[in-house]
């Protein structure tokens, strides 16, 4: 073989391995799993209920703190298992550990369902390098918990959906909660899909008792309360998202929606320009034609 076609050969297959690890690799802010600190809340895998990434590897921890600590799946759908539909889960699984023990490994369309324990649940969430699903959503709560949680937190996973503390049953009073979306280089959106806070009926434009504050890199962007669901948000810099509750009356409280993601580029190709052709400004003239 000639030495000019071995170093092509060569080079396009490194051109195509490298291609295949930048695909692969996750980008800046694809973090996932932690430790579920609130009371209750909801968890999706990453782009869910779009494809998830590859090469996952996410666990998410709730403590039963003293209480009883429950996950529920309330939809699911991964890769199918090796063999069928009765086979083993070789590719992308999910496996629900208590206290370290594995409950099962689920795949496929097999829901886990509900699972409770009174020490600590983990669930784990493995994919491989190819094929991937719809993902997953599940819901948990801690009841009975000896020290109530903190709420608010750092959110490092690249979507994800936030509750107010106990929603969508009435938040506690004297809470005061913030999340914060760093900055990552990615765009990243704030959509608030409910928001239901205790009403102000002084009249005033501001919101006395409980409200949600939106912080753009420490700039406000605005207060909310009431029934006034706050405009979708996105941005490049820091987001921070602060609930304040008072000292009396509550009420069914919050749930947002965030996900980082990059602009989808307009790849639209605009119509050829037609060449301009001269329009004449005189008509020639036309020639009498005689009848005989």
């Amino acid at each position: 073989m000639d030495r000019r076609n071995t170093a092509t050969t060569m080079l396009s297959c490194l051109v195509t391995l490298l291609l295949v690890l930048q695909m692969n690799e996750p980008s800046m802010g694809q973090l996932c799993g932690g430790t579920l600190t609130g009371s209750g809340g909801e968890v999706t895998s990453h782009g869910y209920p779009n494809y998830y990434l590859n090469n996952q590897d996410c666990t998410w921890v709730i403590e039963a703190r003293g209480g009883l600590a429950s996950v529920t799946f309330n939809d699911f759908e991964l890769e199918q298992p090796a063999g069928g539909a009765f086979g083993t889960c070789r590719y992308d699984y999910v496996e629900i550990l208590s206290s370290g023990e594995s409950l099962g490994i689920y795949c496929g369309n097999m829901n886990p369902g509900s699972v409770n324990s009174d020490d600590m649940l983990e669930v784990r969430f493995v994919s491989d390098a190819t094929f991937n699903a719809k993902g997953f959503r599940f819901s948990y709560k801690v009841q009975g918990a000896v020290e109530e949680p903190p709420c608010g937190g750092v959110l490092n996973d690249t979507s994800g959906i936030v509750t107010s503390p106990g929603y969508p049953e009435e938040y506690d009073n004297s809470l005061d909660c913030t999340w914060t979306l760093p900055a990552t280089g990615v765009p990243v959106t704030v959509t608030f899909t409910e928001f239901q806070t205790e009403t102000s009926f002084t009249g005033l434009t501001t919101c006395r008792y409980d409200w949600v504050d939106i912080y753009e890199d420490g700039e406000q962007l605005g207060r909310w309360c009431g029934t006034e669901k706050p405009d979708d948000v996105t941005s490049t810099k820091a987001l921070r998202i602060r609930f304040r509750s008072d000292g009396s009356v509550g009420d069914r409280g919050f749930r947002f929606v965030y996900e980082y993601r990059q602009p989808v580029e307009d790849t639209t190709v605009p119509p050829s320009k037609l060449p301009e052709t001269e329009i004449p400004t005189e008509l020639p003239p036309t020639e009498e034609t005689t009848i005989w």
